[in-house]
């Protein structure tokens, strides 16, 4: 053998006696990490009733049926030979604020009818409201560690017929909300 393929085969032999002594060491029976844990804590949600949903004093249609609405920015409209009148109650929609963490998602839900009563006599009333997008998706105001707020209105219509019978009717409906 020449010395140059001598000096390669020892090259060679010291590379594979390398490999193997430092192959088990490389090898563990075991091992193991660290992990972390988070939480965020957020103030609770309340939600608060501002104003009531009025209609106000109307006069039943002669015959047949109308109705009176009354948006979300509390304008009042009639149909159907009801007539409004500007004496009583001064229409105006319902109004409720939700307060909690700022820059919160939350779901706010508003019930599609409610039915208000007088006595016996039943109206149901289909309510609107001025949230935008889904009610079940709306955000707080401010940002995360500060207080937030959303607020907004609800309005609604109801059947008037002429043989509503007279007097007041009164109903009642829960807006509630929730975090997402």
């Amino acid at each position: 053998m020449t010395r140059t393929a001598l000096t390669r085969t020892a090259a060679v032999a010291a590379a594979l006696a390398a490999t193997a002594f430092a192959a088990p060491a490389l090898a563990q029976s075991s091992g193991s990490a660290t992990g972390t844990g988070t939480i965020t804590i957020v103030r609770p949600l309340t939600v608060t009733k501002n104003a009531d949903l009025r209609f106000g004093t109307v006069v039943r249609p002669a015959s047949g049926s109308g109705s009176v609405a009354v948006t979300a920015a509390g304008t009042r409209s009639v149909t159907g030979g009801v007539v409004g009148l500007s004496s009583g109650d001064t229409p105006q929609a319902a109004q409720f604020t939700v307060d909690g963490e700022g820059g919160q998602s939350v779901s706010v839900t508003v019930p599609a009818t409610f039915t208000m009563a007088n006595g016996t006599d039943v109206l149901t009333v289909t309510t609107t409201n001025n949230l935008s997008g889904s009610a079940a998706a709306q955000t707080l105001s401010n940002s995360l560690g500060s207080a937030g707020s959303l607020s907004f209105r609800v309005g609604g219509s109801v059947p008037v017929a002429s043989t509503s019978p007279s007097g007041v009717y009164t109903g009642s409906f829960t807006v509630s909300a929730a975090y997402n």
